[in-house]
């Protein structure tokens, strides 16, 4: 069935006339609508304390009557249990928040103290609550990256895949991969060494260049001690062998800011898959 709008000046109409002691079937002959409708008004107008005859129909009464008239689920009050946290909504956000002097808590810690304190609510209440007022779980904003042009950009870092058994040694070493990303294909090459030395790491970037038919105009690199001096997000210092084989291949050298794995994030998602992919099936 269509749902058919009812204005505020027409419920307010019809309560004027019922007011004035009209019958159902002159305020429906006169205003257009049915007498179920009328009904229905005077009905919701009743629940809400008014009478024909005893006080004359407003605008605010009339609103009141609309709202009930629209579609969807009525408006409930806060719960008990909801009720039980209210007073205590301060220290749920400040508990969830990072400015606390021991940092964010998680989630069931604050339903302990919550008990320890005689709120005794259930741990979905307590969710939904801190969802709805604390901001809890919302998801970090992400921003898009612009994509660049080919051969502009390349991503570089450095993966521990692990222990291998070493025959030469006869012993186990540690494995690493430098796994070179080209941003605009998603391309990407994979080095395999035993060290994060900076001859491991212009070693593997030679067999890179070799692997694309081209060297890119920049190369961003993670901050590697072989490779960065000093990381600083502004003015950092670069490794003198490495930053005169950047000159010779001819490409800029473009370091991630410190502790951000933004900087990179081409490479930074591919490293877990190589680490799972060249141990499947490995015991």
């Amino acid at each position: 069935m269509a749902y058919r709008e009812h204005g505020m000046w027409e419920v307010l109409e019809v309560l004027r006339r019922a007011h004035r002691g009209e019958r159902q079937r002159a305020i429906s002959r006169t205003t257009g609508r049915s007498r179920k409708t009328i009904r229905r008004y005077l009905k919701i107008a009743g629940k809400l304390g008014w009478r024909p005859g005893e006080e004359e129909p407003d605008e605010p009464l009339a609103a009141r009557v609309q709202a009930r008239l629209r579609p969807g689920p009525p408006e409930v009050g806060p719960s008990e249990s909801e009720c039980l946290l209210e007073p205590h909504r301060n220290q749920i956000q400040q508990w969830l928040s990072d400015e606390g002097d021991g940092g964010r808590l998680k989630l069931t810690k604050v339903h302990d103290l919550l008990k320890r304190r005689g709120v005794e609510v259930t741990y979905s209440t307590l969710y939904r609550f801190a969802v709805k007022h604390s901001g809890f779980g919302d998801k970090p904003t992400t921003v898009r990256v612009a994509d660049v042009a080919p051969g502009e950009l390349a991503e570089i870092d450095f993966g521990r895949l692990g222990l291998i058994q070493d025959g030469l040694l006869g012993r186990r070493r540690m494995l690493w991969a430098l796994v070179v990303t080209l941003v605009h294909s998603r391309h990407q090459y994979v080095h395999l060494t035993h060290s994060q030395k900076l001859a491991d790491v212009i070693c593997g970037l030679e067999d890179a260049w070799e692997f694309f038919g081209g060297v890119p105009a920049r190369v961003v690199v993670d901050n590697l001690r072989a490779a960065i001096c000093k990381a600083d997000r502004y003015d950092p210092i670069f490794n003198r062998v490495f930053e005169e084989y950047s000159r010779h291949r001819g490409f800029v050298i473009d370091p991630a800011p410190p502790a951000m794995a933004t900087g990179k994030p081409h490479v930074e998602r591919q490293v877990p898959f190589v680490r799972e992919s060249f141990f499947r099936g490995e015991t």
